[in-house]
């Protein structure tokens, strides 16, 4: 039960808001820089192919070779430590939010996306 709201609550974080982020991109509504719209974007679509594995790890079915999700667990834990140091989008939150609130919420993303990481890596060890 546990594993099946935590899938929906990252599928609510990550993919919801997606549409209306790349409206936000594409009228101009979103002024942040380039490089942060590619971060984002790239960030969400990663994310949400750890998804995949999450829903192969709660169901129990095949959904690709282990290899793959060993692949994706280890750039998503880069990915995840590397974002809590240095990232166009934290330079732009600090720039917003200041720097302590940024890391704190990048913190928190971090630790949301925990259980995800240690799901499929349980799934890739049993594939």
């Amino acid at each position: 039960m546990w594993w099946q709201i935590y899938f929906w609550l990252l599928v609510a974080v990550l993919i919801l808001p997606f549409p209306f982020k790349l409206w936000g991109y594409f009228t101009g509504k979103d002024k942040s820089s380039t490089l942060v719209k590619v971060e984002e974007t790239s960030n969400a679509c990663f994310l949400s192919i750890g998804l995949i594995g999450l829903y192969g790890y709660i169901h129990n079915v095949d959904v690709g070779p282990a290899a793959v999700w060993y692949l994706w667990l280890c750039i998503g834990l880069g990915w995840s430590v590397l974002a809590l140091f240095w990232s166009a989008k934290l330079t732009h939150a600090a720039n917003v939010l200041g720097l302590k609130r940024a890391r704190i919420i990048a913190g928190f993303s971090t630790l949301l996306l925990l259980p995800m990481l240690f799901a499929i890596y349980s799934y890739a060890s049993r594939a």
